[in-house]
């Protein structure tokens, strides 16, 4: 009997296609996804078991079959509760850079831009920010060690460990801040730049205010956001980037083309952190 061989070379994966079922995550910001079952799973009693128990783990992590805080009654610095921090919604890099490594125009969110958008938003789903915010303020400024050798974790500081709530609505208990990239610049443990490039990472600054925040006491609701920058494998980005490289306009009009068509794309990236966090509010039972 002869036996086949094949010659088989094992070779890494470089692109693939993202799964589209639910993630643990989005079933922790979305639990309303463990209401909707298969038909053949309702069947299977060990199945609906197992989802319930699950369902149950989900769901109070989301603080909804245990006693919530009372986010009505907005600002109580002496509570015994721990403040109610969405996570951080991923929609952008959240890094940028300005020096010689740039390969275009660097496009950056304003303050302004971006509260016009929140606020936008976020009104038009029932929210008031009309009133002063509760004076919280997260510190941890300090950026996490990312690889497992010592010597190859810069030691680096984000911005001036110092941000606070920008809107509140008083009623609802919800609060809500925007880190800008001038907000989350790089700088060594001393507050300098000590590169002639400079880095900006306001969503690793956002991932550590929102530890920041809870651990902070209170009775009401924080939502934290980032500037999404320019994410490199966007392929919308990618098609700006070669339109930019190959056009045939003036340097100045180019740059502006490109700045414009950059832009829209980091503002739509901004509408769909604060959409994720007006789910996570209403799957909550806050508005």
């Amino acid at each position: 009997m002869k036996t086949k061989i094949n010659d088989i070379v094992v070779m890494p994966v470089k692109k693939y296609t993202v799964p589209k079922y639910p993630t643990l995550a989005d079933a922790q910001c979305k639990p309303l996804l463990l209401k909707k079952l298969p038909s053949r799973w309702e069947k299977n009693a060990a199945v609906v078991t197992a989802i319930g128990i699950l369902g149950a783990v989900t769901l109070t992590s989301c603080g909804l079959l245990e006693p919530r805080n009372d986010t009505g009654a907005g600002y109580n610095p002496g509570s015994e509760n721990f403040l109610n921090v969405a996570p951080v919604f991923i929609h952008g890099e959240g890094t940028g850079s300005m020096g010689c490594v740039m390969i275009a125009p660097a496009v950056f969110m304003s303050e302004e831009e971006a509260f016009a958008i929140i606020k936008g938003e976020m009104e038009s789903a029932g929210l008031n920010f009309n009133a002063v915010p509760p004076e919280y303020i997260a510190t941890n400024n300090k950026a996490k060690e990312t690889s497992q050798y010592s010597w190859e974790n810069r030691k680096y500081i984000l911005g001036d460990g110092n941000v606070g709530l920008e809107l509140y609505d008083a009623k609802k208990g919800v609060g809500v801040t925007f880190i800008s990239m001038e907000e989350a610049t790089e700088t060594d443990e001393n507050g300098y730049v000590t590169s002639s490039v400079t880095s900006y990472r306001p969503r690793e600054l956002a991932e550590l205010t929102v530890e920041d925040f809870g651990k902070q006491k209170g009775d009401i609701s924080i939502g934290v956001f980032y500037d999404p920058g320019k994410d490199w494998e966007d392929e919308r980005q990618k098609q700006i980037l070669e339109e930019y490289n190959n056009s045939e306009k003036e340097w100045n009009e180019a740059c502006v083309q490109y700045e414009n068509d950059a832009k829209l794309l980091i503002e739509e990236d901004l509408r769909e952190q604060v959409r994720d966090f007006i789910e996570w509010l209403q799957g909550q039972g806050i508005i």
